[in-house]
This record gives C-alpha cells, structure tokens and sequence, in this order.
C-alpha cells in the first residue's frame, strides 16, 4: 500500500502538538517518525502544508503546528461516538476534565417522551412525560397544536417551541432542563471561550439544541474552540454530555481515559 506522505506528515505534527503543545521542526519530526523520511523530504511537506494553509509556524524562527481549519477537520473525521461511555464516579470524571482542560456538563431528561397532553378545566395544559410533567397557561390552539406531538422527545419538543414561538413551553422545557444537571466542571474554561457574558449560553443544557451534529465549531464557538455533544450513562442513568474547549485539547485521549476509568 502506498503511504501518502502529506497525511502522514501532517498526522504527526498533529500528534506531536496534542502530546508536547509545542511546535515541532523537521528534524525532530524526522526523529519522531523513525527515519521513515529524510528531514530533506519532511521539509518540502512542510512548505506545501504551510501553502495549503494546513500548518503554520508562531514564530520564524520556530517549528510548525497545526492551524485551526486542520484541528476542525481532524477532530471531525477522528471522533467517534459510536461507543457508549459509562461514568460512575463524580470525582475522577472531575479529575479528568482537568487535566484535560475541558469544560464538561452532565444532564438528563433529554430523552423523555411526550406521554399525554391533559386539558385541565380549560386553565392549564398538563404535559406528561415519563417521568415528569410541565404545566402552562392553556390555550385551544396550543393544546390542538401540542396533541398532535405526543411521542416526541423532549430535545426535539424544545427545538419545535423555538421554532413556532412557544414561549412558555420553552422557557418551562429550559427551567426543567436546568433542574437535571447532575455534573459540572472547569466552568473557567467556558469563560475563555468567549471572555465575556456570553460564556453564560454554555452553563445551559439548552446549548444542545444548537447543534445538527456531535461537533460543533464556529459561529457558534469562537474560531479555535469546539463543543461536543454525546449520548452517556452517568450513575446507571441515560444522560447528555456537552463538552467543549479548545481545539488544540486532546479529546480522544480525553474519552479514552474516561472510558479506562469507568
């Protein structure tokens, strides 16, 4: 099989940054790689990588790393979230996500059901999920509206009140949402995401419904910063996980270690 050599460059300098986060030249990729290139050679990639945008050097004076666009599509085509992962202690997820420095929340209720829709003397509608239920100001169009959608599960049931307006549902969906966290760490790096109030939007189970899939990079984040939004166990119960921080943070070995812990 023949090896491409600018995948695999680019694969080490890569992984050389998540492991070192240092820039790294030529010859000490050379060393890394095993004499399986000549420096020589590894250098004529370099010049291409930084032509293509792939890579760039900080300083003239250092070695390369990979840019953002390169940490985008890596994490997008090296994730996988096929596997379930199951978390029991509080403590060493906590430990983890520090030493990873990503900002991590727990949540549940995102996979209740829409069970029933009750008209309680014309003052209320009573949504009945199954395992909680959300009471708002009754109205006829609203509960034909909401009759219609019994079997929907509550993610999906929060997109569609952004979507049509419903404001009261929404803010009780928020509000419900809210009352289900069940774990929070490095909130400090929320903060360095944004440096500003906006940080705020990521202590709110309701991010989630923002993203179309696991990943999820800029506008949303600032340019260099992604979230992560994965299906786990957390205490023997059905839970979301949102993730996020830097791009540059190593989120399979993140994953992993949580996975060897569990």
């Amino acid at each position: 099989m023949k090896i491409n050599k600018r995948d695999l460059i680019l694969d080490y300098i890569i992984e050389a940054y998540l492991n070192e986060n240092s820039p790294i030249g030529s010859s000490e990729l050379g060393d890394r790689m095993d004499g399986l290139m000549p420096a020589s050679t590894i250098r004529v990639y370099f010049k291409k990588l930084s032509d293509e945008g792939a890579i760039k050097q900080i300083h003239i004076s250092s070695g390369r790393i990979p840019t953002i666009a390169t940490m985008n599509e890596y994490w997008r085509n090296k994730l996988d979230f096929k596997d379930k992962i199951s978390i029991s202690s509080e403590e060493t997820l906590a430990k983890i996500a520090r030493k990873f420095k990503i900002y991590c929340m727990i949540f549940t209720s995102e996979d209740e059901v829409l069970k029933e829709i009750i008209n309680h003397n014309d003052k209320f509608i009573i949504l009945c999920f199954d395992n909680e239920e959300l009471v708002i100001k009754f109205n006829s169009k609203i509960f034909k509206f909401l009759s219609n959608l019994v079997g929907i599960e509550l993610r999906n049931l929060e997109r569609i009140s952004m979507q049509v307006g419903l404001s009261e549902l929404r803010a009780k969906i928020k509000e419900l949402k809210n009352s289900k966290i069940q774990f929070l760490a490095n909130e400090i790096i929320a903060y360095q995401i944004y440096n500003d109030e906006r940080f705020k939007i990521l202590l709110d189970p309701s991010i989630t419904t923002k993203f179309d899939k696991n990943i999820v990079y800029a506008p949303l984040f600032e340019p260099g910063f992604m979230g992560i939004k994965r299906n786990i166990t957390y205490k023997k119960s059905e839970a979301t996980m949102f993730c996020a921080g830097s791009v540059y943070e190593d989120y399979e070995k993140f994953f992993n270690t949580i996975m060897e812990a569990a």
